[in-house]
């Protein structure tokens, strides 16, 4: 029995150990004594945050695999969704960008008397851009881009190309380009001489020389963006009669997901998406297409009969 005492008291002991701190305070005339508990829980507790129990409670390989179908879940669904906003804000940029250029080709009017900024490239030192996208010195060079009649009204490089314009290729190489638009070919003058642009176009009116000659500025385009494989000099040439894509817009998947942007005579921009499933099947300028819906809509908005 006082075996089995002495043996209750020595584990109180051990349980609750008492460790005594004397402490002199100030004057050197009194002391203090602290009586620190330190009990099985604390122990416990200690044993618990050692090094050693920290490196037996890692993450099994079942966790683990699960935490990573988890993130690769996730992941699957959020990058269509980003994807998505990617191509959005392209195509507001690029909205906002030909918005500016028709701004300045409003401006340019206004300070010309009410003539045009000309859109026919040969030769001509009074058309809205220089350069031909096709010509690997001209795709590269800003000069050319500052050379243009409209540059002045809004000194700005970058607003002459679409964020999502990877460049031309030439010679088997991608080229990045300065420029991403061209503008309608039927804006601004030219000498009469050189004859209906496109050969379609006898029974229309062969271009507007001023503002005042445009019957619908809210339905006739002015600048529009155009495809990679379809841009050159700046002057985009569209069938009237709707039956070719002798220059095409931009239509394909990373440009705004089958959609383009243009902008009016009166000053208003719009995005116009592709529906006519043909349209995806044009690659090259000088597709025959009659009938397309995408080519029709653009070729009444292009220009009017005599």
């Amino acid at each position: 029995m006082r075996g089995e005492t002495a043996r209750i008291r020595r584990r109180s002991d051990s349980q609750n150990t008492c460790k005594k701190v004397k402490k002199t305070l100030a004057g050197g005339r009194r002391e203090k004594v602290y009586c620190l508990r330190i009990t099985a829980m604390t122990v416990v507790l200690a044993n618990m945050n050692s090094p050693q129990t920290i490196r037996r409670r890692g993450f099994t390989l079942i966790e683990l695999l699960t935490v990573i179908v988890t993130i690769a879940i996730l992941a699957a669904l959020l990058l269509p969704i980003l994807g998505k906003v990617k191509i959005k804000a392209q195509r507001t940029t690029c909205l906002s960008n030909l918005r500016q250029l028709g701004f300045s080709w409003i401006m340019y009017r206004d300070e010309n008397n009410d003539y045009l900024a000309e859109s026919y490239p040969v030769n001509n030192s009074d058309v809205w851009v220089k350069g031909n996208m096709t010509d690997p010195n001209d795709a590269t060079n800003v000069d050319l881009i500052r050379q243009g009649k409209l540059f002045p009204y809004g000194q700005s490089v970058p607003i002459y190309h679409c964020p999502a314009d990877n460049g031309v290729t030439i010679a088997g190489k991608v080229v990045p380009t300065v420029r991403s638009y061209s503008m309608n070919c039927f804006m601004g003058a030219r000498d009469p001489q050189v004859g209906p642009i496109p050969s379609t176009a006898v029974d229309y009116v062969p271009f507007y020389s001023k503002y005042s000659d445009i019957p619908r500025p809210d339905q006739l385009w002015v600048l529009l963006d155009q495809d990679e494989r379809s841009i050159d000099d700046g002057f985009f040439v569209t069938d009237p009669t709707g039956g070719i894509w002798f220059d095409m817009p931009a239509m394909s998947a990373h440009r705004h997901d089958y959609s383009y942007a243009l902008t009016f005579a009166d000053g208003h921009s719009d995005i116009w998406r592709v529906t006519d499933s043909r349209s995806y099947q044009v690659s090259v300028n000088q597709t025959e297409q009659p009938g397309n819906t995408d080519l029709a809509r653009l070729a009444r908005a292009t220009v009017t009969h005599k």
